[in-house]
């Protein structure tokens, strides 16, 4: 087929940049509050036909899982190790902006992968890994308290006020401002944390 004039000829991502097109319109889409994107819909949003998809991943399980792996990474990418020999409320106030940062990548993604997991082995497995690599942070950032204090047990009750769930809680569910919130996170932490 001959080019006429002022025609480019047609261009292909290789495949790595069109795996990675499809997986960033999947988390587009669930960031936007389409939790069931269809694969027209993801298609679309990447530029690539709905073939390019199943060429990419053969099952949905299989895109699922790359988006969980993705956003995954992201979010151990916004890990603090603050130095525990910092003042204590420096150190709250770095897990307190990881809480927010975390928080806004994973609002909408996180509801997903939380039903996703209940059926996707590989998707509960990531999500627990990331979970764990976010408490093993905070337990070498409150090193210090947690060796005087109820070590495990006290570690429970950090990694569940700085995670998703409550932080969704005071937001989503009690319409608290992003600043609102972590004031209660951080008034929460200080309390468990000063004793």
């Amino acid at each position: 087929m001959s080019e006429g004039k002022g025609e480019s000829p047609r261009r292909r991502r290789n495949p790595e940049q069109t795996r990675r097109a499809i997986i960033e319109a999947l988390l587009s889409a669930v960031h936007e509050g389409e939790y069931d994107p269809t694969t027209r819909s993801i298609a679309d949003r990447a530029g690539v036909s709905e073939r390019s998809i199943f060429v990419h991943f053969p099952t949905r399980t299989a895109l699922l899982t790359a988006a969980v792996d993705q956003q995954s990474e992201q979010v151990e990418e916004l890990i603090t190790d603050a130095d525990p020999a910092l003042p204590l409320d420096q150190r709250i106030d770095a897990v307190v902006r990881q809480s927010e940062a975390i928080f806004a990548l994973q609002r909408e993604p996180r509801v997903l992968g939380l039903i996703e997991s209940l059926r996707t082995p590989a998707v509960d497995e990531r999500m627990r890994l990331t979970d764990k690599r976010i408490r093993d942070a905070l337990g070498r950032v409150f090193a210090p308290e947690l060796a005087r204090n109820e070590g495990e047990q006290l570690l429970d009750l950090i990694d569940a006020t700085v995670g998703w769930p409550y932080r969704h809680h005071l937001m989503d569910r009690r319409g608290l401002s992003k600043r609102a919130a972590s004031d209660a996170i951080r008034r929460a932490l200080t309390a468990m944390l000063e004793r």
